[in-house]
């Protein structure tokens, strides 16, 4: 990945479309950065396909570097149950919504998300939505820092750095060396910024739909790098949403 970069990611926006929204808003403010969308558009919120149709705008625009395929998105496209604290019921709803008409528009939108991809990887940054050994489903928690085991392996598969969501809970877990890992929820971080230094990490980014982890605004990462650059680092934003 050479020269300067400055991406969005987000990820787990349920059909939350106003949420989105503001999201989007927040990022054309702050400047032209790509976007990295990590999955689950559809979901529990009001506005499945209303959110999947704001992504192929984004990508019809050149604004979406990358879009992945979330458990609950699989879940809408083949009416199955979904993986983990998820209400199917909420689900199945999506999945009637986006069968309801067969317009060039709906088969637009079934096209895409069956054919978005599980994981991205641009040199050293990996993007997935749920962890680098299960891209769609794994939950990675907090409290998993502290299994030796499970970490080891989820850091044996990410090259530098890993961007992913699913559990809802922003934060950074870090390879420290020597077997050991740390976690570091995204409250407690100074401002909200963590530096990408040569330690492996995996951010979570938190969710832009149904925020979790004591805290009921939107979350989403903003990616600074360059190439030999001194100042590289992620930036958790938190914003407010209105709900209908």
């Amino acid at each position: 990945m050479e020269g300067a970069m400055k991406l969005a990611v987000v990820s787990d926006i349920h059909g939350e479309l106003e949420a989105f929204k503001a999201v989007l808003a927040d990022v054309e403010a702050r400047g032209d950065e790509k976007i990295v969308c990590l999955g689950d558009l559809c979901g529990s919120g009001a506005d499945p396909f209303e959110c999947v149709d704001l992504a192929l705008e984004l990508r019809r625009e050149g604004k979406l570097e990358a879009w992945l395929l979330g458990n609950c998105d699989q879940s809408s496209l083949f009416n199955a149950k979904a993986f983990g604290p998820v209400d199917d019921s909420a689900v199945f709803w999506s999945r009637e919504r986006l069968e309801k008409a067969l317009t060039p528009q709906a088969l637009e939108r079934w096209d895409a998300l069956g054919s978005i991809p599980r994981f991205y990887q641009k040199g050293k940054f990996l993007f997935v939505h749920g962890s680098p050994r299960g891209p769609l489903d794994d939950y990675v928690w907090g409290d998993d820092a502290s299994d030796a085991d499970k970490t080891a392996k989820l850091f044996a598969l990410t090259p530098q750095y890993c961007f992913q969501g699913h559990t809802h809970v922003p934060g950074v877990f870090v390879d420290e060396g020597g077997g050991r890992h740390s976690y570091i929820p995204a409250s407690e971080l100074d401002g909200g910024v963590f530096p990408l230094d040569e330690r492996k990490l995996m951010v979570n980014v938190g969710s832009v739909g149904q925020p979790r982890g004591g805290d009921a605004r939107s979350c989403y990462v903003v990616v600074h790098y360059e190439e030999n650059g001194t100042d590289n680092k992620i930036e958790f934003r938190r914003l407010d949403f209105a709900t209908k």
